[in-house]
Parts: structure tokens; sequence; C-alpha cells
């Protein structure tokens, strides 16, 4: 969980190069036509635009990692017993 937490915490520096590099790519396999090598590249874009907009709405680094532990703490530990 350590490298979740480190990944939520610099996030900017990791989604906003996806975001440039992805879109470029997107940009140049669309003028060569190839259509399914776009949609991975936007892929990756849409990935880095949504956890660089989740990075904004939780408010930076600190808010960041306390909404992602809160998550996993209420989702992956509270797992009833079969």
């Amino acid at each position: 969980m350590q490298e979740i937490f480190f990944l939520a915490r610099h996030t900017p520096f990791w989604s906003v190069p996806l975001i440039i590099i992805g879109a470029e790519f997107a940009y140049l396999f669309w003028l060569r036509k190839k259509k399914a090598t776009v949609v991975v590249c936007l892929i990756f874009t849409l990935i880095g635009l949504v956890c660089t907009g989740f990075y904004v709405w939780a408010g930076g680094p600190e808010k960041s990692v306390k909404i992602v532990k809160k998550i996993y703490i209420e989702h992956f530990l509270n797992q009833p017993s079969l």
C-alpha cells in the first residue's frame, strides 16, 4: 500500500507527463490513421486527467492520501468473513 500512497501524494509528477505524452502520441497515430493505437493513447490520457482531477478535488498531497487510506480501510479491510 505504500506505493499507492506514494502515487497519490505525488500525482502531478507522473500524471501531467502521462497526459502530455498520451495526447501527443494519440495525435500522431490519429494522423497515421491507426485507430486502435489512438484509443490506447487516449485511455492513458484520460487516466492522467482523472487522477489529476482527483488530486485537485481532494485538496493536495496530504488530503489525497487520507482519502485513499479511508477508501482502502472501508472497502478492503472491513470484509465480512465467510
